[in-house]
Order: structure tokens, then C-alpha cells, then sequence
């Protein structure tokens, strides 16, 4: 994470002068994979980008309260939204628990889904290997395209311009 820490700190596509930067931020660029930046004596160049963002996280569950829970996990990266296994007793006391997070809801009608509350939109906090950046995410969640045996789905989205 060290090494991502470092990357995420240099700016795409332009020169920094490795003397500008600390030892062990030094030693993580020169960990760095190939293609990642590029090197010479005396400067780095930041090449690497994300290749895709995650837009939207829907978790599936056989209740809200575990959905919330669940989706949750996933506020730093992008929008969440919750598919219910059924429609709740009280979906009004549902809803507004769900919102009040900024978590969509989904219900199950008839052999379809129906959205009955929109995810709130992301907004990153901050830009960090962490947090922000999608990038564990974007590397483990394409590879995870289905769902899984918790019943998490993690659907990625719109493709990133390279630099």
C-alpha cells in the first residue's frame, strides 16, 4: 500500500525531481511496477492511472438492516444501493433509515426490481490508496464480477480516460 500511497502522490504526466521526494518515498517508486512511472537519474513521471471507476455497489440482502450493514463498506469508494429479497412490512420507516445513509433501495415486483429510492451521489472525501481512489476496488472487483457467496455484487462501470 506503500508503493500506491507514493504513486497516488505524484501528479499524471508530469516531471518531479526524486530529490524532491523523501527516502522511503524514493524506495516505493523505485518498487514500483514497470509502466507504472517512468524513471531516469534524477526524475519520476507518474504513467499509471485508473482504468476504470466503480459507480455503484449493490448489495443484496435478505433484509435492510444487513444491506445497510453490508453496503456500508463500500461509502468510500461509490454510490451503494441495497436489492431487498423482498418488499419490507414498513417500507416508509425502510426508506428513511436507507436515505438518511445516502443508500438506494431495491425491491423485487413480479419477475423484475423496481428502484423506490435513487443512491445519493458520491462524493469522495479524499484522493488516497484507501479511500477515494477506487483502486482496490478496481483491481479486485473486476476480477469479482459476480456475486459472491455473501451475496455482495460489485458492478464497475464508465472506463477512465488514460493520460
Amino acid at each position: 500500500m506503500a508503493d500506491l500511497e507514493s504513486l497516488l502522490t505524484l501528479p499524471v504526466g508530469m516531471p518531479v525531481s526524486l530529490e524532491m521526494l523523501d527516502p522511503p518515498a524514493r524506495r516505493a517508486v523505485r518498487a514500483l511496477p514497470v509502466g507504472a512511472v517512468e524513471r531516469d537519474e534524477n526524475s519520476v513521471i507518474r504513467r499509471a492511472v485508473r482504468s476504470l471507476q466503480v459507480d455503484l455497489a449493490v448489495v443484496r440482502a435478505p433484509g435492510w438492516r444487513t444491506g445497510l450493514e453490508q453496503a456500508a463498506r463500500f461509502s468510500p469508494f461509490c454510490r451503494r444501493t441495497v436489492l431487498l429479497d423482498r418488499r419490507p412490512p414498513r417500507p416508509e420507516q425502510v426508506l428513511a433509515e436507507v436515505g438518511f445513509y445516502g443508500v438506494g433501495a431495491v425491491v423485487p415486483v413480479d419477475d423484475n426490481v423496481e428502484l423506490v429510492l435513487e443512491p445519493e451521489r458520491y462524493r469522495p472525501l479524499r484522493h488516497t490508496a484507501a479511500a477515494g481512489g477506487s483502486w482496490r476496488i478496481c483491481t479486485s472487483g473486476c476480477s469479482q464480477s459476480r456475486p459472491s457467496e455473501r451475496g455482495t455484487t460489485v458492478a464497475a462501470g464508465a472506463a477512465w480516460a488514460t493520460s
